[in-house]
């Protein structure tokens, strides 16, 4: 076929012929992988070499046709990868090719990775893991800011990186669907007096409304924009950071604050399983990941800067409030956490109530300016203001 004549959706046969001029050899098989909530992915082998093929369809597809959306995402995905792969080389996947007619990009097969959230659901202890993400982090969030790129360049590069339909994804689906009785929300049984709670919760409405705001509004660094632990793969001596078809330049602290609520919520999972000593592992994992990030924002942007400590302080702040918001949303929005979904009752329903408090302490306790503060509300017995 002419893959350069328009849109075609792929399948496991038509997948073979795409991928045929990236393979050392004819394509053998394909397969669907993953478990994505936007797009189709399939990895082709041959008898030497392999690929991932990974095609933007026209709508959300964990909600399926019904929500439509435009396929630009993948055009996203592909300049931020190299953005991001100039700024932290080696984290990102290799991009063999990207063919705009048929929004698919071919990839690197990263086959002998896992996903970090696999890896902790299964107890693995990967190591090295939250520091390179730390360091990606910092990498990412200071080289696309008014911190270190000159405006010029940064004013020509944020043209490529508006607010984009998924950015309204995100804010309808963290900050405004779990505050309101939508369609899109979906919860067990035994947790729907706290989602229906929440509803009426008008300090914490009032809170998601102001993050909302902040989210649309303070464009600082060109962000991952979807920085959770599934978006993460790893293998010994090797992490790559995946999915970055949500990037845009958005507030410094949305991606920490994304990432680490997703580990607290892990950590939550293993605490209601009684798997403690690996509780002590997911501690040390939030911890390096945020000594890794403020390691590297030390090397990259001189800390005798006078605003330095305040700016670290706003950091972490909104970093908090993020990471509330997005506990929230992984309990009783429409993408939750395997890690917690995973658990039988009752485990799982104390661990789903457990992580809405833990969301509500950080987006209601006040201030906070330290990790160990932000890790302590998340995680903590006493978590509820």
């Amino acid at each position: 076929m002419d893959w350069t004549s328009g849109y075609v959706p792929l399948d496991e046969q038509s997948v073979l012929d795409f991928a045929r001029p990236f393979l050392d050899e004819d394509p053998l098989d394909a397969t669907e992988i993953g478990d994505g909530n936007l797009n189709v992915v399939f990895r082709v082998r041959g008898a030497t070499s392999s690929v991932i093929v990974k095609q933007a369809l026209p709508y959300l597809r964990v909600a399926g046709e019904a929500w439509p959306l435009t396929r630009h995402r993948a055009r996203i995905e592909a300049n931020a990868i190299d953005v991001h792969t100039k700024l932290a080389p080696g984290v990102l996947p290799y991009t063999i090719d990207f063919n705009e007619q048929m929004s698919a990009l071919v990839l690197e097969d990263l086959s002998e990775h896992v996903t970090w959230r696999e890896s902790l659901i299964a107890g693995q202890v990967l190591d090295g893991v939250a520091d390179a993400v730390g360091r990606y982090s910092a990498a990412v969030i200071l080289g696309t800011s008014d911190l270190l790129l000159p405006s010029r360049q940064r004013k020509v590069l944020r043209q490529g990186f508006v607010y984009s339909e998924l950015c309204l994804v995100t804010e309808d689906l963290i900050f405004t669907a779990p505050y309101t009785d939508a369609e899109s929300n979906r919860y067990d049984d035994e947790t729907a007096p706290l989602a229906r709670a929440l509803q009426h919760d008008r300090l914490l409405r009032s809170a998601a409304a102001e993050m909302r705001f902040a989210f649309k509004t303070r464009d600082e660094a060109l962000i991952h924009g979807d920085l959770h632990t599934g978006s993460v793969m790893s293998k010994a001596g090797d992490t790559r950071v995946i999915d970055l078809e949500f990037a845009f330049f958005g507030p410094f602290g949305f991606d920490p604050g994304v990432l680490l609520a997703n580990l607290a919520l892990s950590r939550l999972a293993h605490e209601e399983s009684g798997n403690l000593a690996f509780c002590r592992v997911v501690d040390g994992y939030a911890a390096d990941y945020w000594a890794a990030l403020m390691d590297e924002t030390k090397r990259l942007w001189n800390p005798a800067e006078p605003w330095y400590a305040r700016f670290l302080s706003q950091f972490i702040g909104d970093a908090a409030r993020f990471a509330g918001l997005e506990m929230i949303r992984r309990i009783v929005g429409l993408a939750h956490a395997k890690d917690i979904d995973s658990l039988a009752l009752p485990a799982r329903a104390i661990a789903q109530s457990r992580g809405i408090s833990g969301g509500r302490a950080l987006l209601l306790g006040g201030t906070v300016h330290t990790f160990e503060d932000l890790w302590h509300r998340a995680v903590g017995e006493d978590a509820n203001p």
